[in-house]
C-alpha cells in the first residue's frame, strides 16, 4: 500500500503568526521582534568657567546618546532619527532671580538654532549591525553663551553656579526604518516618537577683577617752596557683586608711609591719597595707610587718584620719578 504524506502551510489571518503545521508540531515567529526599536539618553551639558566681565561669548558642546536595536536576524538596514528641542529659544541659566541667556545649536558654526520644525532638528542615520543587536551613538549639539553679559553677578563674593533643569518633554526623537534601495524618511513624516530625558545644564560664574592705572604727571615747577597737586586714575572692573580691595605700593625707593621720587642727583619725597582732602594715605593698609574697598558692578569703575608733593626744598632740575604698582585683591 502507497502512503501519502501531507504537508500543510496555515496563515492565520487574526493573529499575523507564521505556522508550518509539520506532523503535530506547530512553530510560531513572532514578527513584532523584527521591528527597530530606539530610544534616546539623557544629555549632558557642562560650560567652562564663565568670567561675565570679560564680555566675551563663551560655547560648549553637549552630547545626547541615541540608541537602535536590531533583531538577531531580518529588520530593515536602516533607521532614519530626527532628534528635536521643544522649548522656545533664547534659553536661560538661573540662579535665584538671576539669568544668563544661553542658545542651543545644531551646528559648530551656531548659525542654526536647535528646535522642533523640520529644518532645524537634528537627523542621522544609523546602521544595522551585522549580528544585529544595539546601536548607540553620540550625537552632538552645541551651546553658547551670549556675549556682553557683564553684568551677570555672583552670589556672596563666591564662585556661583547658574543651571537649567530640562525636563523629559522638552527633547524628543522619531524614527523609521527604510530599506537598503530606498531614500531616508524625511523628519516630519510619519515616524515612531519616543520622548526624551531630563538633564541639566550648568555653568559656573566666577569672581574675576581686572585693574589698570594711568600715569600722575605734576605739572613743570621752578621751586618747591609750595605743594604741588597732581591726580591719576584707577580703574577696576570686578564681577557683580565681588568685594574688591586695592592697594598701593610704596614705589620703587620710598615707603607706603613715605614716598620718594627719584632724581638726576638727589630725590623728591611727594604722597598719594584717597580723598581730595589728603586725609587718608592709599597704601596697603600698614603704617597707617588704608586701601581703597568696593563692590564690583560688572561695569568699569573709575577711582581718582589724589597726589600732593609736598613743600620742600628744591631739588636739581631734571625729571623725577617712581613707579607704584596698584594691586587688587578679591
Amino acid at each position: 500500500m502507497r502512503r501519502a504524506r501531507a504537508f500543510g502551510l496555515a496563515i492565520p489571518l487574526a493573529t499575523a503568526c507564521r505556522c508550518w503545521a509539520i506532523a503535530a508540531g506547530c512553530m510560531v515567529l513572532n514578527t513584532s521582534a523584527l521591528a527597530q526599536t530606539c530610544a534616546i539618553g539623557a544629555p549632558t551639558l557642562a560650560f567652562a568657567a564663565f568670567s561675565p566681565i570679560s564680555g566675551s561669548a563663551l560655547s560648549a558642546t553637549g552630547t545626547l546618546p541615541v540608541s537602535c536595536t536590531w533583531p538577531v536576524l531580518g529588520g530593515s538596514p536602516n533607521v532614519q532619527l530626527c532628534l528635536a528641542l521643544n522649548v522656545a529659544q533664547p534659553l536661560t541659566l538661573t540662579n535665584a532671580s538671576d539669568a544668563i541667556a544661553f542658545g542651543l545649536f545644531t551646528d559648530p558654526s551656531f548659525a542654526n538654532a536647535w528646535g522642533s520644525s523640520t529644518s532645524n532638528v537634528i537627523s542621522l542615520t544609523m546602521v544595522r549591525p551585522l549580528l544585529g543587536g544595539t546601536l548607540t551613538q553620540n550625537v552632538n549639539f552645541y551651546a553658547r553663551i551670549a556675549a556682553g553679559q557683564t553684568t551677570v553677578p555672583t552670589s556672596g563674593s563666591s564662585n556661583t553656579v547658574y543651571s537649567r533643569t530640562f525636563a523629559s518633554a522638552d527633547t524628543s526623537l522619531q524614527y523609521a526604518p527604510y530599506g537598503a534601495l530606498s531614500p531616508a524618511p524625511a523628519c516630519g513624516s510619519a515616524m515612531t516618537a519616543v520622548p526624551g530625558a531630563p538633564f541639566t545644564a550648568n555653568v559656573t560664574v566666577i569672581n574675576n577683577c581686572t585693574i589698570a592705572a594711568t600715569n600722575i604727571t605734576f605739572a613743570t615747577q621752578s621751586t618747591l617752596a609750595s605743594p604741588v597737586a597732581g591726580s591719576g586714575q584707577v580703574t577696576v572692573q570686578c564681577t557683580k557683586n565681588d568685594a574688591f580691595r586695592v592697594s598701593l605700593s610704596g614705589g620703587l625707593m620710598g615707603t607706603v608711609a613715605s614716598r620718594t621720587m627719584s632724581g638726576p642727583t638727589s630725590n623728591v619725597s611727594y604722597q598719594l591719597y584717597l580723598d581730595s582732602s589728603y586725609g587718608t594715605v592709599w597704601g596697603d593698609g600698614t603704617s597707617g595707610t588704608s586701601q581703597l574697598t568696593g563692590v564690583g558692578t560688572g561695569l568699569v569703575q573709575f577711582i581718582p587718584v589724589y597726589a600732593v608733593v609736598p613743600s620742600q626744598s628744591t631739588p636739581a632740575p631734571g625729571v623725577y620719578t617712581d613707579t607704584v604698582t596698584a594691586t587688587v585683591q578679591f
